[in-house]
């Protein structure tokens, strides 16, 4: 920590856990190289120079715990304001959780904009990986299957010439940008193993079955399995995908294209679901986000 003499002397006084100190002080360990590089202590810096490096500390923690390090940030500076009042800066009561931010890197904008997303965190699908499920787990998201009905699509319901997919009584897209991957899964027997020796390159047999999620993983296809494991992949990037935020983010889509060709968007079909998810405010802040205008 950086001036560990005045931060310690805080944490003891408003932590006494033991545990709740050692969180407190990982915490101030986070703004040390920032601290370091100012030659100051962080409550002493502008807004101007505090919110950047807080940004950057805080882009990759969930809301709560960006939350939580703002609160005790707050809880430093007042004490530290009263031993030392002269040497205090405001920047700490102006700052900010970036939710734009967060919001832009669990979301998609359009097909390309989740195409370079899911090449930027997953294996091409021209390599015939496993990768080609989370990718196409996420473009049935897109198109609005629900998650629930996700394992259940089979091959022999996506309809290439017509780019949908038939499923429960409903037509969903095959957007163009992941064309590719649902030929895989499609088409393939086996998938590629991505073994540590470059040169070394093995196949597994897929399970058996007509489903279109099938990999060569568990004895069965678990929708929640396979988040799970896209979730630590993501947790690795830039990106915080999941399913249920791109499901929301391909209405969206689907809805703009609408609204652009003139058309009032109404979220009616989806009756009091669409109230309880709070669709038409989801869809605003969308918009706002990226920057989208009819």
């Amino acid at each position: 920590m950086y001036n560990e003499g005045q931060k310690s002397a805080f944490i003891t006084a408003a932590y006494p856990e033991e545990a709740k100190q050692s969180e407190i002080a990982g915490l101030f360990a986070l703004f040390a190289p920032h601290e370091e590089f100012w030659g100051r202590d962080l409550v002493q810096q502008p807004i101007d120079k505090l919110q950047p490096a807080f940004n950057e500390i805080t882009e990759k923690l969930t809301v709560a715990k960006a939350k939580n390090l703002l609160a005790v940030l707050k809880k430093y500076r007042k004490w530290y304001l009263a031993d030392k009042p002269d040497a205090v800066s405001a920047g700490v009561l102006l700052l900010k959780v970036d939710l734009g931010s967060r919001l832009r890197r669990s979301m998609a904008a359009s097909p390309r904009h989740l195409k370079m997303a899911l090449d930027e965190v997953f294996e091409p699908p021209e390599k015939e990986t496993q990768d080609c499920v989370y990718r196409v787990l996420l473009w049935l998201a897109f198109a609005g299957v629900p998650r629930d009905r996700a394992a259940l699509v089979t091959v022999d319901e996506v309809d290439f010439y017509n780019m949908q997919i038939h499923h429960g009584g409903r037509d969903y897209i095959i957007h163009r940008e992941g064309l590719t991957e649902f030929h895989k899964l499609c088409e393939l027997d086996a998938l590629a193993y991505i073994h540590r020796n470059p040169d070394y390159e093995q196949r597994r047999p897929r399970l058996a079955g007509d489903q279109l999620l099938r990999g060569y993983g568990p004895k069965s296809i678990v929708v929640t399995k396979i988040c799970d494991d896209m979730s630590r992949r993501f947790s690795k990037s830039n990106w915080a995908l999941a399913y249920e935020s791109i499901a929301d983010c391909g209405l969206y889509y689907d809805k703009f294209e609408s609204e652009r060709c003139g058309q009032a968007v109404s979220f009616d079909e989806l009756g009091s679901y669409a109230v309880s998810r709070n669709y038409r405010f989801g869809y605003s802040q969308w918009k706002a986000i990226f920057h989208v205008e009819k």
